[in-house]
């Protein structure tokens, strides 16, 4: 279960990072073409990243309670006062979903997949609710769990499905999601926005980092065995630049006033960036040196997003840059108002 905890950080990482696309006017009011393409998709898009956002939450419940429930289908019972139900599915978020199918609005690729979600949903939620009543009233003590094996099973049985459809969905988002980005490194290159460019060329790195990670299929069990340390070698070269430009941009005072900042806004960003940059040189080297993650660490997702050069706690650094950059760009956007 602990891939599927480092790939939802990594999705969480994309979809804040996009979440405050807004359109500005340029000078003389002239928009360039990327600001009216972004302008046209904003409403669908802004709609789709709350429901990616959802299967995001849903995603973790799922992984926390497996996590401590196990994955056979009898419950692991040596964790029994760690389990909570924490899985956000409800009528409402099935009710929009349902509003997509039923509207006339054409449907693109992204639509489809997400109304492919519907069914699955649907069966999950009666099985989720009662699971969460059980475990909040503690009545595996009155009944040994009885019910709450009954209820695993039915989870277990619409798992399968569940991951598959929104694994479909998640692909389909993060397409649009890279697109978007792209059309907004344009406009920025365009409106010579460096500061604010070479900030989303530093994440874009970041994100093709933690890619290869992914790809690689690691996490804290296997890293040392399975990763490739040259493939991630070439891309942390790409970090460690971009970063260096970054550096110099955000020290020009006029330009940074142009964009919308102020002189030492970037002073947190930056010092996360690092952060993130140790992390990943330090899993690199680790690989190298076939350093093992701790037990604990192998055997618990929380203690191997806090252990440095762990494929997780490269994923939790990359997750704070991106809630930085976010807040810059909120800035950002509330001073071109």
């Amino acid at each position: 279960m602990k891939k599927i905890g480092l790939l939802i950080l990594v999705m969480l990482s994309l979809v804040i990072m996009t979440k405050f696309v807004k359109v500005e006017k340029v000078q003389k009011n002239v928009k360039t073409k990327e600001q009216v393409l972004l302008e046209t998709n904003k409403v669908k898009y802004n709609k789709h990243i709350r429901f990616y956002n959802r299967i995001l939450s849903i995603d973790k419940g799922l992984l926390y309670y497996f996590e401590d429930a196990g994955m056979e289908r009898t419950i692991d019972r040596s964790q029994s006062e760690d389990i909570e139900l924490n899985i956000p599915i409800d009528q409402e978020f099935i009710n929009k979903l349902k509003t997509l199918e039923e509207s006339n609005d054409k449907k693109d690729d992204l639509d489809k997949k997400a109304i492919a979600m519907l069914p699955v949903l649907e069966k999950m939620l009666p099985i989720s609710e009662s699971m969460k009543n059980y475990y909040k009233n503690k009545q595996y003590l009155k009944d040994n769990f009885s019910l709450g094996e009954n209820l695993h099973g039915q989870l277990l049985d619409n798992l399968e499905k569940y991951n598959s459809v929104a694994k479909a969905y998640k692909e389909a988002f993060e397409k649009k999601s890279k697109e978007v980005k792209n059309l907004m490194e344009k406009d920025y290159d365009k409106r010579k926005f460096f500061i604010t460019y070479r900030q989303l060329v530093y994440i874009d790195s970041g994100e093709d980092f933690i890619n290869e990670i992914r790809r690689q299929k690691l996490d804290a069990s296997n890293f040392t065995i399975k990763g490739n340390d040259k493939d991630l070698k070439k891309i942390f070269d790409k970090i460690d630049k971009s970063l260096l430009k970054l550096e110099k941009s955000v020290k020009n005072g006029k330009q940074m006033k142009k964009e919308g900042f102020d002189l030492n806004d970037h002073n947190v960003f930056i010092t996360k960036a690092k952060i993130f940059k140790d992390s990943a040189n330090r899993f690199i080297t680790r690989i190298k040196k076939k350093e093992k993650a701790t037990y604990s660490s192998v055997s618990d997702g929380f203690y191997a997003q806090t252990e440095e050069g762990t494929p997780e706690n490269v994923v939790a650094t990359f997750n704070e840059v991106v809630k930085e950059h976010n807040r810059l760009l909120a800035k950002q956007l509330k001073n071109k108002k």
